[in-house]
């Protein structure tokens, strides 16, 4: 079978579709044979045959491993591997672990992990053993593939007692290996990994056993912490060194061990620490040098890792000392020796020295400048910290950060001696002089944060140095150029009473330098600091500009690099943020047609139609100015109904304009904000292309928006909408009932309908006189729509019609939904089922509020209908402790008790009493008891004011409760006083009339649900 195979497997390689895929179903059609997990492991032993080979092998059998040998697999497909195969597999698979070639050793030890992580130990007893043989005896190649694999175990297999049973001879193992000079630097690293593994997994037993693991700690400690000293200690060797790459392997995976044994055993490592601790900061001090002669003056590559995926380049050991030194930092003994050691200052102080460090080792990298230089996004996400890329700058930012928090004035001097030497030099570069106003910028933002105040004569100081950053001309210089403007703007914050004076000059120079700088990254620099000075300049200073900073937006993008959408978008994000800012100086200025500022919002938008984040800045923009333009709606539907009826229309190739999404959003925040009556041709604008997209559209986020947009017309001017009609004759108020039968149909997926409960919800209160019998029938398919949603927020969106019309008649409702039957159901079980089912995940201040009021109107009917029907209750908890996996669980899917209505609505309402019973809720009512009973009661007076009869068809206005509420409140569940209050009373009033038999009720409740009520009695007495 082996050359069949070794056919199959050439043919896996070909470039051709055809005799690939044929290739992979004549693979996988040989699962059914035993002898093909056997033919794969002799090809992979068979060292004469070329690496691609062996290694496709072990990739047909890791496929094979996860399909065949066991049914706990989430990929097993049902075809079962015999025991006997299984047992031949698996010591030839310990075999190939220890193969001379490490990428067969790496591919081997994945499948052996993969086969152990299942059968050990009881189909597999022996593997640990046989894995610390290796180790103890074997040669490099076994060695290392054992401790893979033991990596694996560790990580996967073991349980927290099996480790511990095996964890003393385990780490002696690996302490031989990690200590034995003649190995490998690499091996022992991984060894050191190992060590690691052991750490963390340390962590999870200490929780059950926590005297004896801490006692096994201590004594491990003892053996491995002098090892970790004397090699950190050691001479390190030069770059071209062949043992170089071993030995920083080795000392990264030291230092990162250290990390862990500092986060689970903090108190067995401190008397060490401060060894450590001297160690890592003399080798830092010493491989700085050469750091920046390999990444900053050349061009190193770095953040390597090797097979193993442990990394090994001077870049990754730099970063992990910088972190720990800053971690150690927060140890009091740590600092206070540090202080000790650093009395007197001068250049041979460690604090000093350690400063200076954080500065040389802040230069940009000749790789990242480089990056910088093509990618904007990539400069503006460094800039702003939401790069995943963190490197040795940004560890040094981090640790700057600490010694100025520890020792201000220590910092804030040696800081500025070393500028100014480095200024004051003229050997000094671009980079070093770039470092220090770096180190200043981070240091003295966190200092503006916390309102901590820098020394004012070095504050004067330093911005002469900023301002001769920011006259350099020289191209090379950009960067220094970039970092004068930012520190400007954090001097600016940093230290107002200094810069004060000079602010104008620099925001001048920041305008000027944001359209005439050659560079790009100079220019969207600026635009970043004058958003800042935007937030902390005094209004009377910065609004002046305001025009002029919203033209070096425009300007910029103007004069933007035509990149694809997705390579923009933070440079997009950047102006958006930046316009932002101008336009909240003034938001009158956004109605000035010579600013043009709805055109600029639109004109960035349509550059990034993709972007989440984007559209999401355009839209709080426009909802400030919305918001903040309210008296002038009429000018700003003036300047906005033209982008947006574009965005909204079809182009002249069929196709939906690429804004049509952000049109819709935004349009929902136009309309939202809108005046009562809207203005003369807003629904003849609007709703015609509102039509379409809610018709024919099927996007989830263009129908929620357009839905949200229509609702708000219903709302703000019914009279326009009815008045208005499409070309067929219908009228707006047709044209909505269509949209809500069609956004009401089954086949619309949930999201899609997401708000079409809030419109239909518009629809019955300001246009029931309209709809006649039409009524009943738009009820009765919001509670069809009930019966097949099952997305919690849109099933939220149509129970709410309902609890809104309970709190005006609550009779009345359940007498129309029992009188409905959809399919084989009563409507009245549907939607009390779907709304009980729900209740608890609603969200939404007034929507949880209004919720809770019905919930308890309905429960205050006693109506016999109600207890006759039976809801989900309790989740049955099964009584087998085996761990429940995925397959399992779709076997066997949660049960539940199930109760009658009143008793599933009391639980609900206790529930929602304790998510409000905080601690202000607790204040708000013993400071207010009886001022929350009094105002619970007139509420509840409120709704018994209201007409009895509900009359369908044919609902008055004045009969029905406003169904839209005040914005579409899906934010977070809020325990609020106003529904504390409520409740207070409602359940004070069922303990004391025993309404429905509260007490009986009472007494079915688990104990954790009668705990509030007993708090709340509690209270109350």
């Amino acid at each position: 079978m082996e050359q069949e195979i070794l056919r199959l497997l050439g043919e896996l390689q070909s470039t051709a579709e055809g005799p690939r895929r044929n290739a992979e179903t004549q693979i996988t059609a040989l699962y059914a044979n035993d002898a093909l997990p056997v033919a794969l492991m002799n090809i992979a032993s068979a060292q004469q045959l070329d690496m691609t080979a062996r290694q496709a092998a072990l990739l047909i059998l890791k496929r094979y491993v996860q399909h065949c040998w066991s049914p706990s697999f989430e990929e097993f497909k049902g075809q079962l591997v015999r025991d006997d195969v299984k047992a031949q597999m698996r010591v030839a698979l310990l075999g190939l672990v220890t193969d001379e070639q490490r990428k067969i050793r790496a591919a081997a030890s994945y499948v052996v992990s993969k086969i152990a992580s299942q059968d050990f130990p009881e189909e597999w007893p022996t593997l640990v053993q046989d894995l610390l043989k290796l180790i103890s005896e074997g040669s490099e190649s076994q060695v290392h593939g054992a401790l893979r694999v033991l990596s694996d175990l560790i990580n996967d297999g073991f349980s927290d007692e099996q480790f511990f049973s095996t964890a003393k001879a385990l780490i002696s193992v690996v302490y031989g290996v990690a200590t034995h000079q003649s190995r490998n630097y690499s091996i022992r690293a991984l060894a050191v990994h190992v060590f690691f593994a052991c750490i963390e997994m340390l962590e999870m037993v200490k929780e059950d056993h926590p005297n004896a693991v801490n006692d096994f700690a201590k004594e491990i400690l003892d053996l491995w912490v002098p090892f970790f000293v004397n090699t950190l200690s050691g001479s390190f060797p030069e770059t071209d060194d062949i043992t170089f790459d071993g030995v920083v392997t080795l000392r990264i995976q030291i230092i990162r061990t250290i990390m862990q044994i500092r986060k689970v055993f903090g108190s067995l490592l401190a008397p060490f620490l401060g060894q450590i601790f001297a160690v890592t900061w003399q080798e830092l001090n010493i491989v700085k040098d050469r750091y920046v002669r390999d990444f900053v003056i050349n061009e190193t590559e770095g953040k390597l890792v090797d097979l193993d995926s442990l990394p090994y380049s001077l870049d990754l050991l730099v970063l992990e000392q910088l972190d720990f030194i800053q971690t150690c930092l927060k140890n009091k003994a740590v600092r206070d020796e540090l202080a000790r050691v650093s009395a007197g200052g001068g250049t041979g102080s460690p604090l000093v020295q350690m400063v200076n460090a954080t500065v040389a080792l802040s230069q940009v990298a000749s790789e990242d400048e480089g990056m910088w230089e093509v990618d904007l996004n990539v400069f503006l996400c460094e800039e702003t910290s939401i790069s995943a890329n963190y490197t040795p700058r940004s560890a040094s930012g981090d640790l700057i950060l600490k010694l100025g928090e520890s020792f201000q004035q220590q910092t804030e001097a040696a800081l500025w001696e070393y500028t100014q030497q480095i200024f004051k030099s003229g050997e000094s570069t671009r980079q070093i002089k770039e470092a220090a106003l770096f180190i200043w910028d981070e240091l003295l933002s966190e200092f503006a944060e916390i309102n901590r105040k820098i020394n004012p004569s070095i504050a004067s100081n330093l911005l002469e140095y900023v301002v001769s950053a920011i006259g350099s001309n020289l191209e090379e210089e950009q960067f220094l150029r970039a970092r004068g403007y930012y520190l400007a703007g954090t001097l600016t914050k940093a230290a107002p009473e200094t810069v004060g004076p000079r602010v104008t000059e620099l925001i001048d120079q920041t305008i000027r330098a944001s359209t005439t700088d050659p560079s790009d990254i100079v220019k969207i620099s600026c635009i970043k600091v004058l958003q800042k000075y935007c937030e902390i300049v005094d209004l009377e200073i910065i609004r002046p500009y305001q025009a002029s900073i919203i033209g070096s937006v425009r300007s910029f993008l103007a004069h933007k690099p035509h990149d694809e959408a997705e390579d923009s978008q933070d440079v997009l994000a950047e102006l958006m943020e930046a316009l932002r800012g101008a336009v909240g100086l003034n938001y009158s200025i956004a109605i000035d047609p010579n600013v043009r500022v709805v055109e600029l919002i639109f004109a960035i938008a349509h550059n990034g139609p993709t972007s989440m984040h984007l559209q999401s800045l355009v839209q709080d923009l426009f909802q400030d100015i919305a918001e903040e333009l309210y008296e002038s709606f009429v000018p700003l539907c003036e300047m906005m109904l033209p982008f947006i009826s574009a965005a909204l229309d079809v182009g002249m190739d069929g196709k939906n304009h690429p804004l049509m999404d952000l049109a819709a959003d935004v349009l929902a925040v136009l309309a939202r904000s809108g005046s009562e009556p809207l203005p003369n041709g807003f629904v003849a604008t609007v709703v015609p292309r509102l039509q379409r997209i809610l018709i024919q559209c099927e996007e989830s986020d263009v129908l929620q928006s357009g839905c949200e947009a229509l609702g708000s017309i219903v709302k703000h001017d019914l009279n326009q909408l009815i008045q208005w009609h499409d070309a067929d004759g219908k009228s707006g108020l047709e044209v909505t009932l269509v949209i809500i039968d069609r956004l009401l149909r089954p086949d619309i997926p949930d999201n899609s309908a997401l708000e079409v409960g809030g419109l239909a919800a518009e629809v019955v209160e300001k246009a029931s006189e309209h709809l006649g019998p039409f009524l009943a029938s738009l009820l009765r398919a919001v509670a069809e729509r009930l019966a097949t949603a099952q997305s919690p927020p849109f099933i939220q969106s149509l129970i709410l019609v309902f609890a809104r019309l309970v709190l005006k008649q609550a009779k009345d409702v359940v007498d129309f939904l029992a009188g409905l039957t959809i399919g084989d159901v009563n409507g009245l079980q549907i939607v009390l089922g779907a709304w009980l089912e729900n209740s608890s995940s609603f969200s939404g201040y007034e929507e949880i509020r209004q919720n809770v009021i019905a919930l308890s109107f309905l429960y205050r009917l006693q109506d016999p209908r109600l207890s006759q029907i039976m809801v989900k209750g309790d989740l049955i908890v099964p009584e087998s402790n085996r761990i429940m996996t995925r397959s399992k669980a779709k076997q066997n899917p949660d049960r539940f008790t199930m109760i009658p209505v009143p008793l599933k609505i009391v639980k609900l309402l206790v529930l929602e009493l304790g998510s409000t019973m905080g601690d202000a809720a607790k204040s708000y009512y013993n400071n207010s008891q009886l001022a929350a009973e009094s105002d619970s009661e007139d509420e509840g007076e409120g709704w018994e004011d209201m007409p009895a009869s509900l009359n369908i068809p044919g609902i008055s206005t004045e009969e029905l409760m406003a169904l839209g509420g005040s914005g579409s409140g899906r934010v977070s569940r809020q325990a609020n006083d106003e529904t504390y209050a409520y409740l207070t009373s409602f359940f004070r009033e069922l303990s004391t009339t025993n309404l429905g038999d509260f007490q009986s009720i009472y007494t079915t409740l688990k104990k954790e649900e009668q705990l509030p009520l007993n708090q709340l009695l509690g209270l109350q007495s």
